[in-house]
């Protein structure tokens, strides 16, 4: 999935977005399962998603000359709405047939969609520079934490 981004305040407004579908997805699988172990799991994951998404909003308020707007006016907005729109398809394809059950199941979408994530920030990175790169590289370096959490979780899950 090829992106083009003008300016890094945007790849981290789509970042937050992707978040927020995240937690969205996790929280559905929560609701929809019965089983107390799978509630558990499906409950953390929707939390590190919410932590990711606090996390992308204090990064995007610490851009610089970029006051906070989350709600993007016209197309402009629809344009972002449009990455995350995209990024959060792949993950509604990716648990579409998910069983809320099946937890190591879960763990292992989750781990395929970080790993997604992380491919999708290293190919935006190419397109910027010094602070921009080192913006959205902070990014990947919290997507790859939540995937060394998920590796954590399926190790105690046992696949």
């Amino acid at each position: 999935m090829k992106e083009n981004f003008y300016d890094v305040s945007d790849v981290v407004e789509a970042a937050v977005r992707i978040e927020r579908g995240g937690t969205e997805m996790y929280l559905k699988l929560y609701e929809s399962s019965t089983s107390h172990k799978a509630r558990d799991v499906f409950n953390f994951l929707a939390a590190e998603e919410e932590k990711h998404a606090g996390v992308f909003r204090k990064l995007l308020e610490s851009v610089a000359d970029y006051t906070p707007r989350y709600n993007y006016p016209g197309e402009y907005g629809q344009y972002l709405e449009g990455i995350a729109s995209r990024m959060t398809e792949a993950v509604k394809k990716s648990t579409a047939a998910l069983d809320a059950k099946n937890i190591s199941e879960a763990v292992r979408v989750a781990m395929e969609l970080e790993k997604i994530s992380i491919e999708f920030y290293t190919d935006v990175k190419k397109q910027f520079e010094g602070f921009g790169a080192e913006t959205v590289q902070q990014i990947i370096d919290e997507e790859k934490g939540h995937l060394a959490k998920l590796e954590a979780l399926g190790e105690d899950i046992k696949f």
